[in-house]
């Protein structure tokens, strides 16, 4: 019988979730023009995110979840995306989904993950549909856009505005959990970037939601999930999982680097056949580059540590760290981009080919670098506002 001194935890033999991303690199990589063609994540990028436990990542242990550490995730989602953009996105975008059910009734969350923990759920968070009130919860109709992932989903989160019965001129905004029966999905994602994200039309109409597959209002306000789950995963604020985005949008500068150093290797000048890699230029681009992203990085992983600490501690952000945090993500983001840009100005006029990789990245980290959560602008004005002692503008995000 083995001494149970030297008994290894099975835990502790489990590969990390960066480790299982490492492995099915290659494979991400080699769909990468398939998602684009397709225009959605193949079905094969989704049967390897589901077999090495991504898209379950984040699911509470109680329901045969992950429940991986946040900064784990993001890392391995950052890597997966220096792959494939597009599969980094879908990925990111449906493994918080479902850290966000963890916000639900009990009865909603069993429901969603009673066929197990790899349910896919896409969104569009946007409240552009409205609702009636109705025994027993709503019904609710509208067209919702940019509903990544929704081509493999079997539910779909999305926004409407519910009337203030005491005053009709007023609503509140809920989110809602709808079965893939009730929503037509309409095929128009035709983009130049974040092509294979199949982000496409939500339509529904006149669907009845139960009131435990609500949540609201106030959805975008510092949340804790209902008591069931121990774990201080699920005491992060729901608004900080949309950090993945900047997870995935340094993947797609980590890929374009790649790309970049694989240009200055194996090309030469079409006039002088000299090799790229004897321009010392070009190392003042690469290195240039790399020195913005290790900067942008760093900004975000403060950022990580940071949601991180709040969520096990469960002290709230003082005024002047909220402010912070607008602006890091935001501005980490551009730093990417411009890195990037230099990147794709420096690769020469057949880095246009839709078969050179850097192109791609490019198209894809400007895309998702587009959400309205990395205007930059608005939160500069926000992040200037609170340090002359002004209150936020209302209308930014």
């Amino acid at each position: 019988m083995a001494n149970s001194s030297n008994t290894v935890p099975l835990q502790a033999l489990e590969p990390s979730l960066i480790e299982k991303v490492q492995r099915i690199l290659p494979d991400i990589a080699g769909l990468a023009s398939e998602a684009e063609q397709l225009r959605s994540v193949p079905p094969a990028g989704v049967a390897l995110l589901r077999k090495i436990g991504f898209i379950r990542a984040l699911v509470p242990a109680r329901f045969g979840g992950g429940e991986v550490d946040f900064v784990e995730f993001l890392q391995a989602l950052r890597l997966l995306s220096s792959a494939c953009v597009s599969t980094g996105w879908f990925a990111g975008v449906v493994a918080t989904h479902s850290h966000g059910i963890s916000y639900y009734a009990e009865q909603a969350q069993a429901e969603i993950w009673s066929a197990g923990p790899d349910t896919i759920i896409s969104s569009s968070f946007a409240p552009t549909g409205s609702a009636r009130i109705v025994d027993g919860g709503y019904v609710v109709s509208g067209i919702w856009e940019f509903s990544s992932g929704s081509d493999h989903a079997e539910w779909v989160q999305l926004g409407f505005r519910v009337p203030n019965p005491d005053d009709p001129a007023k609503s509140e905004t809920y989110l809602g959990l709808f079965p893939r029966r009730d929503c037509e999905i309409v095929d128009n994602w035709h983009t130049v970037g974040l092509k294979g994200t199949g982000s496409k039309r939500v339509v529904v109409a006149d669907a009845f939601i139960p009131e435990y597959r609500c949540w609201g209002p106030g959805i975008l306000q510092p949340s804790r999930a209902p008591g069931l789950h121990d774990h201080w995963l699920f005491r992060i604020p729901f608004i900080v999982t949309a950090t993945n985005f900047v997870a995935v949008i340094l993947g797609g500068a980590d890929g374009a680097v790649a790309a970049y150093r694989d240009h200055l290797t194996s090309r030469k000048r079409a006039h002088t056949g000299q090799p790229r890699i004897d321009n010392p230029l070009a190392f003042v681009r690469l290195a240039e580059s790399v020195l913005d992203i290790r900067a942008a990085s760093a900004l975000a992983e403060s950022r990580w540590a940071a949601y991180v600490h709040q969520a096990k501690t469960g002290i709230a952000p003082a005024p002047d760290e909220q402010m912070q945090s607008r602006g890091d993500e935001a501005y980490a983001v551009r730093l990417v981009m411009r890195a990037v840009d230099r990147l794709m100005d420096a690769s020469g006029g057949n880095a246009i080919r839709v078969e050179r990789p850097i192109q791609r990245f490019w198209r894809d980290v400007h895309a998702a670098g587009g959400h309205a959560y990395f205007d930059l602008e608005n939160k500069l004005i926000i992040v200037g506002r609170h340090l002359v002692g002004l209150e936020p503008d209302p209308f930014l995000f």
